[in-house]
């Protein structure tokens, strides 16, 4: 990266981080990020604080430097801690991002930070989100909303054939409108507008909690990359435990599941996932991790897990619990029963 991009970079992302803060959003600690994400930012909604809003961030000086690699890990990441994935950027192809409008890259949502500053600003007065524009190839459509479209057209009393000729579009584009299936280019919604005498526009709500499937194999991309790696998740296949493995993360990998031999995209339990470590040859940068993760399960309300082998130091033993984080060796893992290891699940 350039130093004018990490400038840009920085200064967007400290940005960011103060709208959030704002806004009452809790930050994850600055020590805690990864490749895939810079921050994390929660907030208890309706003072509840079972009902937590989570939001994994990515920030870019320029879009298009996001690659799909790192959209799997992040979108994985999102759906097993119970969040929403959300990238800020500023330029889009060389561009300024346009405000109030949604652009998507590799199947994450993203926005400008002046998108981000009005979002943010709404949600507190209660006024609710105001992105109504997004961009796809071919140009900028309106999400439209369906049903005052349709009780519009009703209420006019145009039947489709009649209003797709006054539009001047096909009955079947119209149809697809009104099914949702495609949405109007800019000037097809200005013609809309003009006809139907309605603003009937539709906001997206980038914060709202989704349970889209992932579309990636996360078996073959999540799988264990080193021999330990391997022999660990032998040993929790035995007693019925999946665990995806990581790439390049502060952590390595995540429990997502129990009693089931293979997990796939619509079968992760969300509920359970643990964070987990493995050893290093580095005993001090361990011990690092071990704490960051600490930090990172405290965050995030989840239970941590840090796997060693006897053939490393004793020394990490000196951190052997703490209230969310445990160390166990491989050991420890081969003798336990299946109701003993449950209770650090």
């Amino acid at each position: 990266m350039s130093v004018k991009a990490n400038t840009h970079k920085n200064e967007l992302l400290n940005s960011a981080k103060r709208e959030f803060r704002n806004a009452g959003y809790t930050l994850s600690d600055n020590s805690i990020n990864s490749s895939s994400f810079d921050f994390i930012a929660k907030k208890n909604e309706n003072q509840t604080p079972f009902e937590t809003k989570k939001m994994i961030i990515r920030v870019l000086a320029e879009l298009d430097l996001f690659k799909i690699h790192t959209s799997q890990d992040l979108r994985l990441i999102a759906k097993l801690i119970q969040g929403n994935p959300l990238l800020i950027a500023k330029f889009a192809t060389g561009k300024r991002i346009k405000p109030s409008t949604l652009y998507t890259r590799h199947e994450v949502p993203a926005i400008s930070l002046q998108t981000l500053r009005t979002v943010l600003h709404d949600e507190v007065s209660g006024k609710g989100p105001k992105i109504t524009k997004i961009t796809r190839r071919g140009g900028i459509f309106v999400n439209l909303s369906t049903s005052r479209f349709i009780e519009r057209r009703k209420q006019l009393g145009l039947d489709i054939s009649l209003l797709a000729d006054r539009l001047g579009i096909s009955r079947q584009s119209l149809y697809k409108y009104e099914k949702g299936d495609s949405k109007p280019k800019l000037e097809s919604y200005a013609r809309i507008i003009e006809i139907m005498g309605l603003d009937l526009d539709h906001p997206v709500d980038i914060f709202k909690k989704t349970d889209k499937d992932l579309d990636f194999d996360i078996n073959e991309i999540f799988k264990p990359k080193s021999s330990l790696q391997k022999e660990i998740s032998g040993y929790l296949q035995e007693k019925g435990i999946q665990i995806l493995w990581f790439r390049k993360e502060l952590f390595d990998g995540m429990f997502v599941n129990e009693h089931q031999e293979e997990v796939n995209k619509s079968d992760i339990n969300t509920g359970t996932s643990i964070i987990t470590g493995v050893t290093s040859t580095n005993e001090e940068k361990d011990n690092d991790r071990i704490l960051l993760l600490d930090k990172l399960s405290y965050f995030l309300g989840k239970k941590g897990i840090w796997f060693e082998d006897e053939e490393s130091g004793k020394e990490s033993k000196s951190i052997k619990t703490t209230n969310f984080f445990t160390i166990l060796t491989i050991s420890d893992l081969e003798r336990m029963g299946n109701k003993e290891l449950s209770k650090f699940l």
